[in-house]
């Protein structure tokens, strides 16, 4: 994340005012530089940079961080047009580089023939400034029934792009977007944003970090189409029962639905409670197939291939029992059909 360039800037008459601000909003709030640049939705190089006093902090941030912790702005200061002093700079700028390289500066050749001479002697080597990362760490967990659970998610409704991971959820599911959430910032230490779509009922829940995108390849998930690359349940979670129960959960919490099947006979009418799982990846149907039996719950495959359903009353009060659910809604429609 990096700040908006058209915000106008607060320059404090007195050095060390604007550092002494920042570092008495973060006591006041117990917060740290990273977390206090997720609420500002900055870079926590800004923050760096604010607190070194290297570059001036924007009026709309210190507005925020003034209602935020309850604290005065410090008086004496002006409010720079940030817009006239990048035109003004980006004059000044030209005209002096025109005077140290010529108009050999302008050629786009030449300054990326300089930039790769930098790079190879110099740039490479450099290390980062003090306070700051050139790759955002997330905490790596070790496998456990929460991680478990977290990839059968991303199997059900997750993606995994690039530079980016990202859940995506009906916003009628708030509490369970509150609950994923929750998740992907205990097992990962990283506080996910949560964005919704304009043009559908749903929001998406993003994580923007490339380590976090390896992570995710390195324990068996995929980047790109799943439905192209047919995913499948990673053998170190079908390999161990609790972690099966843990992933088909997350699987079926996200692409499974519970729901009443209704028939009449000679006029009587019989309703049965029922679970279905869908997915149009043929290793993952079979994978949560056997998972299901495996732990003693008989299922059905639908013809077309694509359903995997748990049909039979005893086998659905077993599921229930046994590996349940976290999402609100289903639970919702659990205790409306147990009433029938």
């Amino acid at each position: 994340m990096s700040e908006s360039f058209t915000y106008n800037r607060i320059r404090f008459n007195k050095k060390g005012v604007q550092r002494n601000f920042i570092l008495e909003a973060e006591k006041i709030l117990n917060l740290t530089d990273s977390k206090l640049a997720d609420e500002l939705n900055i870079s926590r190089r800004t923050i760096y940079e604010w607190k070194n006093e290297r570059i001036t902090i924007s009026q709309i941030a210190t507005k925020k961080l003034s209602r935020l912790a309850n604290l005065p702005i410090p008086k004496h200061y002006k409010i720079i047009n940030w817009r006239l002093h990048l035109q003004k700079a980006g004059k000044i700028g030209g005209r002096n580089r025109l005077n140290m390289y010529g108009s050999v500066a302008l050629n786009e050749k030449y300054r990326k023939e300089k930039w790769r001479q930098w790079w190879k002697n110099i740039g490479q080597y450099k290390k980062p400034a003090p306070g700051f990362q050139s790759i955002m760490k997330i905490k790596i967990p070790r496998k456990n029934l929460l991680l478990a659970e977290f990839v059968g998610i991303m199997l059900g409704d997750g993606g995994v792009s690039q530079y980016h991971s990202t859940v995506t959820l009906s916003n009628k599911e708030k509490e369970y977007i509150l609950f994923v959430s929750r998740i992907i910032n205990k097992l990962f230490n990283v506080k996910p944003k949560i964005y919704r779509l304009k043009h559908a009922n749903a929001v998406n829940i993003v994580v923007n970090r490339k380590q976090l995108v390896d992570f995710c390849q390195a324990i068996g998930l995929v980047k790109g189409n799943k439905i192209k690359q047919q995913i499948d349940m990673p053998n170190w979670i079908k390999e161990n029962k609790k972690f099966s129960q843990a992933c088909i959960r997350g699987l079926i919490d996200t692409d499974g639905c519970f729901y009443n099947s209704s028939y009449f006979v000679k006029g009587k009418k019989y309703s049965y409670f029922k679970i279905a799982f869908t997915s149009a990846s043929v290793p993952l149907i079979n994978s949560v197939a056997k998972t299901l039996i495996n732990l003693g719950i008989n299922v059905r495959i639908s013809k077309n291939g694509k359903d995997v359903r748990i049909e039979n009353s005893k086998y659905v009060a077993k599921y229930i029992n046994d590996i349940g659910t976290h999402n609100h809604k289903h639970l919702q429609k659990i205790k409306k059909g147990r009433l029938r």
